[in-house]
């Protein structure tokens, strides 16, 4: 029998929220065959070795940077437990503080195409073991089914976080004021919602689901969007056209008369709408799941 690989995951759940990247593959490496998945917080972690051996460390960002002032603790560092792997994400939101945090790992994959290039750059030693990995999705977190009445001609879930956003946003609900706006979550992390709609409820019951970009990030939402089945109308990023085909598995936009246009155009046209729809289901399911992107980690790890 083939001995079970012991995966330790250290990332922060104690206020209460427990989604994105570190739940998603904690969750892929809990369920996988052959695998032991070790979660704990950073109160957890005074002597590491308590622990005992693991066969990798792997630590998936989640915004230490930003909850250091929220939550006492001792900066934790994993530069003494090999092999470890470091999944970047937010450097857009804190370059510095990841780039340097980067150094402590034996491998080092970066959601963002561009950071990767730039932490090369900076630290031309560290290339053979820094990789471009984006971003995925979980599809029992975010499912295509059951098949929704399209009851929204524009969805868009998330925040207002950037002026361009809100700009971009205002602009869509005055062209197409059959519009949602909101907040949600999945019912699979936090449970059946109180109105009974969570995020994928809303992508499958929106014509046209809309996305605007943050700087030059491919980000989470393009894959979950598509995941459920929905027409995704997304702002253009310069690594988009690497992971899919602009009018075969979504459609963006470079300008903001560009968006409305289109929008206009595929509200009209519902069967291609969905013919690009389903494309884009497709591609998402088949190479751009959580589980793919694990299974390109051990291919270069090989624990």
């Amino acid at each position: 029998m083939r001995p079970v690989k012991r995966v330790a995951f250290p990332y922060e759940s104690r206020l209460g929220r427990n989604d994105g990247s570190p739940l998603y593959y904690s969750h892929l490496v809990k369920r996988t065959p052959g695998f032991e998945m070790i979660h704990f917080t950073s109160e957890d972690t005074g002597d590491l070795d308590k622990w005992g051996r693991f066969d990798a460390w792997i630590w998936v960002d989640w915004g230490e940077d930003a909850l250091k002032e929220m939550l006492p603790y001792t900066p934790m560092s994993l530069k003494d437990k090999h092999p470890s792997i470091y999944i970047c994400s937010d450097t857009h939101l804190g370059r510095e503080y990841r780039f340097e945090k980067a150094l402590e790992f034996d491998w080092v994959f970066f959601n963002q195409k561009r950071a990767m290039e730039e932490f090369t750059a900076l630290f031309p030693e560290k290339k053979e073991k820094v990789f471009w990995l984006p971003h995925a999705v979980e599809p029992l977190a975010y499912p295509n089914k059951p098949v929704s009445i399209k009851k929204f001609d524009i969805g868009f879930v998330g925040y207002v976080s950037f002026r361009k956003r809100a700009e971009m946003l205002d602009r869509m609900f005055k062209e197409f004021p059959n519009f949602f706006y909101g907040q949600r979550f999945s019912r699979w992390i936090y449970g059946e919602p109180a109105d009974g709609q969570d995020t994928a409820d809303i992508f499958r019951k929106s014509k046209i689901v809309f996305s605007t970009a943050a700087v030059d990030d491919v980000q989470m939402r393009t894959f979950e969007a598509l995941a459920t089945g929905s027409f995704l109308l997304t702002e253009w990023v310069p690594t988009l056209e690497e992971l899919f085909e602009n009018k075969k598995h979504l459609v963006w936009y470079k300008t903001m008369d560009e968006a409305v246009e289109l929008a206009k155009y595929y509200l009209e046209n519902e069967i291609e709408r969905e013919m690009i729809a389903t494309a884009g289901m497709q591609e998402v399911l088949a190479n751009h799941t959580y589980e793919k992107r694990f299974e390109k980690i051990l291919s270069i790890i090989k624990i």
